[in-house]
């Protein structure tokens, strides 16, 4: 085998990709970062109308992770970030060994990630087979992990497209993508020390807001301490305000401490909420960085009709228990189905208001027939758009 910021805390993604994912699904909707010599343009990205699962890292790092069927399947070990674009890179999932095999760590998109409100837990699709077949993850190798050709050999592995620039002659003639800057990990950004352009120190990172089915970091939380005479307040920053060092051990803030204590702060004991988008606009706004979030309440219901009347992703699943039971139902005979394709087995499954919509590459036009059989068996003809594309892939790359 080859190959949230929400208001809905409800909102469940039991497909096998984010919003994001979808996204990298098609070049149109590749997001357009102007990174250029204009700092304020390196956020500029396609919206995200609401948020998946923002947390902190130090509660993802260690978290249990579960595949659709409720088996236990390791826990986060890393994530790789691209603190100065934003991006989580990959995660990296550590076992003890499971489906009766010995244990391994091994790298996967974040974007393969799903978050299910029911259980409070994140899911990944994986089962026996998939898991035999992965690459054992070494972390001694890390600088190795991260280099372009082989995260992009990660990604596709899950079916999904880098978001960031494989090869510049793979992207000629295309919209263009995100470089691809220094990944580091999340355990080594806590506590990076922030400096300013006058060299004074602001504080570390304490913490950071990550919305890992989205891909995004959304806040870097930033303790100041005693040095702006702010106490134990803590302030969240935009992740692309900030720029790493020529040293590469410490953090630049282009901020003075007179503007870092005008921005939003909070104390240590009072953590703001972090799925209000306009808490969340403010922060962005204060360091003049345009956000990547909608953060227009008022449009929720119009953005939802819109994406209804066009092309749903896998965040617009249903949180109806009829809705989710659909989906789940119809993973499982996927799932159960012998021979199909990697990509068959990856489709996107979203049920909203009963309507099932099928999306994602097949195999071939048996595969695209086989899996609508069932989506009609179980939401009954008439309510499921199969928007499913046969490819013709080779059996040679089949299961």
């Amino acid at each position: 085998m080859k190959n949230s910021f929400t208001r809905w805390a409800g909102v469940t993604a039991l497909s096998l990709s984010t919003f994001a994912a979808y996204a990298a699904d098609n070049d149109r909707n590749y997001p357009n970062d102007r990174i250029g010599n204009n700092p304020d343009n390196r956020s500029s990205m396609n919206r995200l109308d609401r948020f998946a699962f923002p947390a902190k890292a130090n509660e993802l790092l260690g978290r249990e992770i579960t595949n659709l069927q409720d088996e236990k399947v390791g826990k986060v070990e890393e994530i790789g970030l691209d603190l100065e674009s934003g991006r989580v890179v990959q995660v990296i999932v550590s076992s003890g060994g499971i489906f009766g095999i010995g244990g391994k760590s091994w790298a996967v998109p974040p974007g393969a990630f799903s978050y299910d409100p029911g259980s409070k837990s994140l899911r990944l699709d994986v089962d026996k087979e998939r898991y035999k077949s992965v690459s054992a993850f070494d972390m001694s190798k890390w600088d190795d992990s991260v280099e372009t050709n082989h995260l992009s050999e990660v990604y596709r592995s899950y079916g999904q497209r880098p978001y960031f620039n494989e090869t510049p002659a793979a992207r000629v003639g295309k919209p263009a993508t995100m470089r691809l800057g220094k990944v580091d990990k999340a355990s080594k950004v806590v506590g990076l020390s922030v400096m300013n352009r006058q060299n004074e120190k602001l504080g570390s990172v304490d913490n950071l807001i990550i919305d890992l089915p989205a891909g995004r970091i959304v806040h870097v939380v930033l303790s100041s301490g005693g040095f702006l005479g702010m106490g134990d307040a803590l302030s969240a920053v935009p992740p692309s305000a900030f720029t790493y060092s020529a040293s590469q051990d410490s953090l630049v803030l282009d901020a003075t401490k007179d503007k870092l204590a005008g921005a939003p702060n909070f104390k240590s004991a009072e953590w703001p909420n972090f799925n209000d988008p306009a808490y969340a606009g403010k922060v962005y706004r204060s360091y003049n960085i345009d956000p990547y979030f909608s953060t227009d309440a008022d449009n929720t219901a119009r953005n939802v009709r819109d994406r209804q009347e066009s092309r749903l992703t896998p965040i617009d699943q249903g949180t109806s228990e009829a809705d989710v039971e659909t989906t789940r139902s119809i993973r499982k005979e996927i799932l159960a189905v012998k021979n199909l394709s990697v990509n068959a087995r990856n489709v996107k499954v979203i049920t909203l208001n009963g309507r099932v919509t099928l999306r994602g590459p097949v195999g071939d036009e048996l595969e695209r027939k086989t899996i609508a059989d069932i989506a009609n068996r179980i939401a009954r003809e008439g309510n499921v758009d199969n928007q499913l594309e046969a490819t013709k892939l080779p059996y040679k790359d089949r299961e």
